[in-house]
């Protein structure tokens, strides 16, 4: 401007495809983008982080208007508002979904919160569609996670995915005797590794599956009610009644041809609520990396949770096109 230019129009770099990242410039900027259009941006931690699907859910992130305080110095803002893009911009929302759930449900533990949140979010768009990744290609799960979170469905889940605190402890206990980045100590000294049993990642119950793809069926496992390691004998989740009391769930599982996942049993009835249920997930398949979801389904809930098989649990996430899912 200072060239005496009448505008500028300014776009966006190639890799934001059609995204269009909104900044405070003044009137005489016109931003357009790559391609034209909004959707899934590409701020998302992608991957398994090591072996649990990651981002866990998607949420409102791209061109949020908010307050924002005057005379701020990394910002070309002034106040009372500014606009924000960013993972700093979808946190604010999940916490407020979560302070939500608690006040709902005061006893839940925040596995449970969770667990609520991931199974509940919603795997297509507004249209019912895909979601679609920045170059409008069909997003896969290491790009959108569990989906975009309902804060009406995650009110009332159904089922949870329970997580006590010694077994999430022993887990951090087997990632740092496995994996040389995990942080060496645990934040509560009464939960000593020397005590704890080492929880694999595949064992963990946590309300998304990941699993190492092999030629041969693998099985996720749990033993007596605690998870166990190396996998071993009946392949078991455990869920948690939450909703009603007397209520049948169905298993519903999607998968591309390439990936076989077989639950058992494919029936779960509760008679109260609390009551816990477990079940057995088996995986086999071919591809480098292959998706589907398991949903258990009720007369009115469904709890969805992704399924991903990858060769090698903790590589980093597929490139685009080397994925097989569900069409």
């Amino acid at each position: 401007m200072d060239a005496d230019a009448a505008g500028i129009i300014l776009y966006n770099l190639g890799l934001t495809g059609y995204t269009t990242i909104a900044r405070d410039y003044n009137s005489s900027v016109v931003q357009v983008t790559t391609a034209d259009g909004t959707v899934l941006r590409d701020y998302y931690a992608t991957g398994l982080a090591p072996g649990i699907l990651k981002p866990d859910v998607l949420a409102p992130g791209l061109n949020v208007l908010a307050a924002w305080p005057p005379k701020t110095t990394d910002s070309a803002s002034t106040g009372p508002f500014n606009v924000i893009s960013g993972t700093s911009m979808a946190t604010p929302h999940v916490s407020g979904v979560v302070a939500l759930l608690k006040s709902l449900h005061p006893d839940w533990s925040p596995a449970a919160i969770k667990s609520a949140i991931l199974t509940t979010s919603d795997a297509v768009d507004n249209a019912r569609g895909p979601i679609l990744d920045e170059q409008h290609e069909k997003a896969n799960a290491c790009g959108r996670g569990a989906g975009h979170v309902n804060p009406v469905k995650a009110a009332d889940p159904g089922l949870v995915y329970d997580i006590t605190a010694d077994e999430f402890a022993g887990y951090i206990c087997w990632l740092q005797s496995t994996h040389a980045n995990a942080t060496s100590t645990l934040l509560d000294a009464s939960l000593p590794c020397a005590t704890l049993p080492k929880i694999t990642t595949e064992q963990l119950n946590y309300p998304t599956i990941t699993v190492p793809l092999r030629p041969t069926t693998f099985t996720v496992n749990r033993t007596g009610g605690r998870p166990a390691c190396p996998p071993s004998g009946p392949a078991l989740r455990t869920v948690t009644n939450v909703g009603p009391a007397e209520s049948t769930y169905t298993a519903k599982v999607e998968a591309p041809s390439t990936l076989t996942v077989h639950v058992s049993p494919e029936t779960l009835s509760f008679s109260k609520a609390g009551e816990k249920k477990t079940f057995s997930v088996s995986v086999i398949g071919q591809d480098l990396i292959a998706e589907g979801s398991l949903s258990w389904v009720s007369e009115k809930h469904v709890v969805r949770s992704p399924v991903v098989a990858v060769v090698r649990v903790g590589s980093p996430p597929p490139a685009p096109g080397r994925t097989s899912t569900q069409h």
